[in-house]
């Protein structure tokens, strides 16, 4: 889909002269851009929550760890989990309520 940006001159000018430089089209360099900042703003998924979590419980000591001892990491990524989808209820919510505040505008 076709999506129009007004940028300031001075932004789309150093944006040409990176795109000049680089051998790549002015949408090129921004969708590269778009994509970055995506990837690096984006929630993670429950697998990697599950990974740092894991990766977290991994550095702790190991000596004369008894299973009672090992269980942090679990509730740490129960917690990790509830969070998470908090977040997506919260914008679940907040998006079926909007939704029905433009049915009603209507």
């Amino acid at each position: 889909m076709p999506v129009s940006l007004r940028l300031p001159p001075d932004i789309e000018s150093k944006i040409s002269e990176y795109a000049a430089r680089q051998g790549l089209t002015k949408s090129a360099v921004i969708l590269r851009s778009v994509h970055e900042f995506l990837s690096r703003n984006a929630m993670p998924s429950a697998y990697q929550i599950y990974l740092d979590v894991m990766e977290r419980s991994a550095a702790a000591p190991l000596p004369d760890r008894t299973a009672q001892e090992s269980r942090p990491h679990k509730i740490a990524f129960r917690q990790a989990m509830q969070i998470k989808h908090a977040g997506r209820s919260a914008r679940a919510s907040r998006a079926l309520k909007a939704k029905t505040v433009r049915r009603k505008a209507a």
